[in-house]
């Protein structure tokens, strides 16, 4: 029996033994599954690794589509025709206002817009004294695409030079060969090509500047639409309630083949330096759109010509108050979750600056800001609030809304944000 009980006890012991090396190589085999499998997954040439590598050139292919489309409608919609103006006009002391394709020229008479038939209907009459300069009638052309007609205002090239004591701003308007400016003077940067200036990537005979701020097309006076399609009119509300990566996407999907783009902080300074001069209200502070429901020019052109920045229908609306608006400027130097979550494809921990956006590399306002961005040159004018950008606010805003009180609004207001706010709008701008 005590033989027998040994064996038994020598069995259960080498089962016991078989059942730990199964049990050793199920865990080695196990270990090598699962680093075959988290090879498979990762590396270069692994699952998850190609699976970003095929969502990245997926995203960059609906790009690359996007554009073919916008092009292809552009071309429909007659915007790939021949570019006419440009050139130097003696007789108006401005470079004539360039077109192309579905671009007209058009006069205000009768209260509607007509085509002006001779293209030679407007002008850039200097005011006298320090009176309110009612006399300029800049050009104003339509875009029609798809149907829906949008208004622009020609700004044409121009140096510019500030009298910080007097507040005020002279300027004269340039011929595109002229690149160096006359003593006391500076080329206006957005005419230029610096884009680290705000600049375009060639010397530019002027600016198509949005009349009106954006509006989606299928917006009215009581709606304000759901479209991501944008329009330029009166009397609709204004395209608010997005990121400002998404309204800088939407304003460069308008046309391709007329470079638009979100307003960036030179293109600001462009307008508000001219409309600031004699050639536009001559000092007279331009009056806040105070309209609620934030309707573009306060609804009625004609009775809010003081809204203007030429005091008559032909200047450009709702500089001052409306929506306030964002800029495609910003500074690239943080974390913030402003920048990297709302700044959508344009803006970037250390971006550099495009000709469709402008990069700011510090927060110091009298060191860092941009030459003809109407921050620090024209800071506090008109009492307008002036506050530079920083950190957790990283994009600039402009105008100030129809709410803001007096100071908290105006064409030299600037402040800065970085989120989606139901006041902030933004402007269009063409260049051809």
């Amino acid at each position: 029996m005590k033989v027998k009980n040994k064996i038994k006890e020598g069995k259960k012991e080498n089962n016991k033994a078989i059942t730990l090396i199964a049990l050793v190589i199920t865990i080695i085999v196990l270990l090598i599954l699962a680093g075959v499998s988290i090879a498979m997954l990762t590396g270069e040439n692994g699952i998850l690794t190609q699976a970003q590598r095929a969502k990245t050139e997926t995203e960059n292919a609906q790009v690359v589509e996007e554009d073919r489309l916008n092009e292809y409608e552009d071309y429909i919609n007659g915007a790939t025709g021949v570019v006419t103006g440009g050139e130097w006009n003696e007789e108006k002391g401005v470079n004539t206002p360039t077109l192309k394709g579905n671009m007209e020229l058009v006069r205000y008479e009768n209260g509607e817009w007509v085509k002006d038939e001779t293209g030679s209907n407007y002008s850039y009459v200097a005011g006298s004294g320090t009176a309110d300069n009612n006399s300029s009638e800049w050009a104003n052309a339509v875009v029609t695409i798809d149907g829906v007609e949008s208004y622009f205002v020609w700004i044409p090239r121009y140096e510019y030079k500030i009298d910080s004591d007097t507040h005020t701003i002279d300027v004269k308007f340039i011929p595109t060969t002229q690149t160096t400016a006359d003593e006391g003077y500076i080329i206006h940067p957005a005419f230029t090509n610096n884009v680290d200036m705000g600049g375009w990537t060639s010397e530019l005979s002027g600016l198509w500047i949005g009349k009106y701020e954006s509006s989606r097309v299928d917006a009215t006076g009581e709606d304000e639409g759901i479209s991501t399609k944008i329009k330029v009119q009166p009397n609709v509300k204004s395209f608010r309630n997005e990121t400002i990566g998404d309204m800088y996407t939407y304003a460069r999907a308008y046309s391709s083949s007329l470079n638009s783009h979100m307003l960036k902080n030179s293109e600001w300074g462009a307008v508000v330096y001219l409309t600031h001069s004699k050639y536009g209200r001559n000092g007279t502070e331009v009056t806040q759109n105070r309209n609620s429901s934030y309707i573009t020019a306060n609804e009625n052109i004609e009775e809010n010509t003081n809204q203007s920045s030429t005091g008559n229908v032909y200047g450009i609306y709702d500089l001052s108050g409306g929506a306030a608006e964002y800029v495609a400027s910003y500074y690239n130097g943080t974390t913030n979750s402003n920048l990297t979550d709302n700044g959508g494809s344009f803006a970037s921990i250390n971006g550099i600056s495009t000709e469709y956006a402008m990069v700011y590399t510090g927060i110091t306002e009298n060191i860092d800001y941009k030459m003809g961005d109407a921050t620090y040159e024209t800071r506090g004018w008109n009492e307008d609030y002036a506050n530079f950008i920083n950190s957790n606010t990283p994009f600039f805003i402009r105008g100030g809304a129809n709410s803001s009180p007096s100071g908290l609004v105006g064409i030299f207001y600037f402040a800065t944000y970085g989120d989606i706010n139901n006041t902030y709008s933004f402007r269009m701008c063409i260049i051809i």
